[in-house]
């Protein structure tokens, strides 16, 4: 999982992105993003979708 982070001042955001095989569907490649003016509301943002995708995972081997 590859997780970048940055401040765009032109925006006074800060942005994120977030790739990963380990935790996409199949294998395959997922990425998700956003962006936040407060750098803990992104960071929560960050957490809460980590959070998800290995809840997901965990779930979706569990069913196999």
């Amino acid at each position: 999982m590859r997780i970048n982070l940055w401040h765009t001042k032109e925006l006074d955001e800060w942005r994120w992105s977030l790739t990963t095989k380990t935790y996409g569907a199949a294998g395959t490649y997922q990425q998700e993003t956003g962006s936040r003016k407060d750098l803990r509301e992104a960071m929560g943002d960050i957490a809460n979708t980590v959070e998800y995708l290995v809840e997901k995972n965990e779930n979706e081997q569990r069913e196999n």
